[in-house]
């Protein structure tokens, strides 16, 4: 595990949010950057309760509500699956809903 202290992922996420290639919310009108998406505790522990599983591997994806609708209106989202020991995902270890920021933010994430 590498660890990283909280005063350098602030630079990182600040450096996100200021380049012009950074995820919008809801393209292609939306002018909100997707800041992150906060995930439940249960829903990590659900992952990591499979005995399958090592590790957990975040997928950026489209909401499964927005698959029928043209590109240009489909928003997105995170999908989380357990990975087992050679790597690979663990089929019924996914999980798909994932709360959006800036919809749903952490009070003290940089500006």
């Amino acid at each position: 595990m590498s660890s990283l202290n909280w005063l350098d992922a602030a630079k990182m996420l600040k450096a996100y949010q200021s380049n012009s290639r950074a995820l919008l919310k809801s393209p292609p009108n939306g002018a909100d950057i997707l800041k992150g998406f906060t995930v439940q505790k249960s829903d990590i522990e659900a992952i990591m309760s499979n005995s399958d599983v090592e590790d957990v591997f975040v997928m950026p994806a489209v909401n499964l509500d927005d698959l029928t609708k043209p590109e240009a209106e489909q928003s997105f989202t995170v999908v989380l699956a357990g990975l087992d020991v050679n790597g690979d995902i663990v089929e019924n270890s996914a999980v798909d809903f994932a709360a959006p920021c800036p919809v749903s933010c952490p009070k003290n994430y940089p500006k």
